[in-house]
């Protein structure tokens, strides 16, 4: 028997009921969500094309780990068209990291920063459509913190300022910013057929009392068992449990896709929604984006080596960070599936501020035209299960760094500098100009 195999048998007998919880079917979200899915799921997907030249971005990265604990770091992006035309970016890093996490988001970051540098380039080249491999609200949200990489504690503000131009010159140019993710764990659909739900429920109940329910809803987020407790009380009172069910229901990590896979609603689009940034986190406390210096002022806190080396410039770049967020567009998010039983992909669309939504909630009031183009053309590059979409995969095959590709790079370094460059791991190769 192969090496630990006999433990790893046992463990799937101890943990049966975890496992299936993850990767069952799910009847239970079926039985939960079945009826406001089906409510919530358009059918209308035919194939289109775009109309206009239309990109796909993606990026990769890759490190070159030197002796004594230096890195040079790759990254690479590229913005393919449908036509085959090309558009590269490459930016080189050079530091010795101090702390693994961050080095880790800072790869990870860059890695999107090149792809807005390419998307922004398309844009500027009469793109009418442009593909990034992600979700462009996920983008939005990051964390506004200084990242502990020697010399690029303030990437994040140089993150900002790029991807806000991106919005801002697809606005004025009038193409498409689209982002689109095969694997999200977000849980915005859930939560919003969940509100729409508790909204029925409370139908009929004083609005004090439903007034009150529905402000333990907007306390779930941040404080969530507050919330639960205060709801629990009510329901000893009198209210129907339906509501705490429902609580319950939105405080689960379940993401929207397990729900749509549960429920197999067929090929077809979620209703869209709206997702707007109203406030941003540093990691320390949420910033309003109306805070205005106030706002700068809490970056102070934050960002301390970056205020320490700009000194009295320091205020005005974060107010600049800031407004540069205040100008992000509103996002249109669908789930949109392209053949019975395949995964949902989240489709991300920049640009809603004309959109009305139906009431209080998220949900649009009509699917807007731009987004039904993005969904036909997204049809039309659909080939399959693996090929969910055939330009974001075949930018992806040709933006990826190979070993050898990896190894071409150490001894151009080495030729361009004259220096013998050393490998930390392995057998410490060393390659000499």
């Amino acid at each position: 028997m192969p090496r630990f195999a006999d433990l790893f048998v046992r463990e799937v007998r101890r943990k049966r009921s975890e496992l299936e919880r993850i990767l069952g079917s799910e009847g239970g979200l079926r039985e939960r969500y079945g009826e406001l899915v089906r409510e919530a799921w358009i059918r209308d997907l035919e194939p289109r094309g775009a109309r206009g030249p239309a990109y796909a971005v993606d990026s990769s990265s890759d490190d070159i780990e030197v002796q004594g604990g230096g890195v040079v770091l790759v990254t690479r992006s590229l913005a393919l068209s449908a036509g085959g035309e090309e558009i590269r970016e490459l930016r080189l890093d050079a530091f010795y990291p101090r702390n693994v996490r961050d080095y880790d988001d800072f790869k990870r970051l860059v890695r999107e920063h090149v792809e807005h540098v390419v998307a922004l380039r398309a844009v500027e080249e009469g793109a009418r459509l442009v593909l990034i491999d992600g979700s462009l609200y996920g983008r939005m949200i990051h964390v506004l913190r200084e990242l502990e990489v020697e010399g690029r504690e303030d990437f994040m503000f140089e993150y900002v300022e790029l991807y806000s131009e991106l919005f801002s010159k697809a606005r004025s140019r009038g193409a498409l910013v689209v982002g689109v993710s095969k694997d999200s764990r977000s849980t915005v659909l859930k939560e919003e057929l969940l509100y729409l739900r508790l909204k029925s429920v409370l139908k009929g109940l004083g609005e004090p009392l439903a007034g009150a329910v529905l402000g333990y809803w907007r306390l779930l987020k941040r404080r969530p068992r507050e919330a639960l407790e205060n709801v629990r009380k009510l329901v000893r009172e009198g209210l129907s449990p339906e509501v705490y069910e429902l609580f319950e229901e939105a405080t689960s990590s379940v993401p929207d896709s397990k729900v749509i896979l549960a429920c197999d609603p067929g090929r077809g689009f979620s209703r869209p929604l709206r997702l707007s940034l109203e406030k941003v986190s540093t990691g320390v406390t949420d910033i309003l984006l109306t805070d205005g210096a106030r706002g700068a002022a809490l970056l102070r806190d934050v960002f301390e080596k970056t205020a320490e080396r700009l000194g009295e410039e320091f205020d005005e770049r974060a107010s600049q960070v800031l407004e540069c967020m205040k100008k992000y567009p509103p996002v249109v998010t669908s789930y949109a599936v392209f053949s019975r039983g395949d995964d949902p992909l989240r489709v991300d669309l920049a640009g809603g501020s004309g959109y009305e939504t139906a009431g209080d909630s998220r949900f649009l009031a009509e699917t807007p035209g731009e987004l039904l183009e993005v969904l036909g053309f997204l049809a039309l590059l659909y080939a399959g299960r693996r090929r969910y979409n055939a330009l974001l995969l075949e930018a992806d095959r040709r933006v990826k760094a190979t070993a050898e590709t990896m190894e071409l790079y150490h001894r151009l370094a080495m030729q361009e500098l004259g220096l013998a460059i050393i490998h930390s791991r392995g057998d410490r190769r060393v390659f000499f100009p």
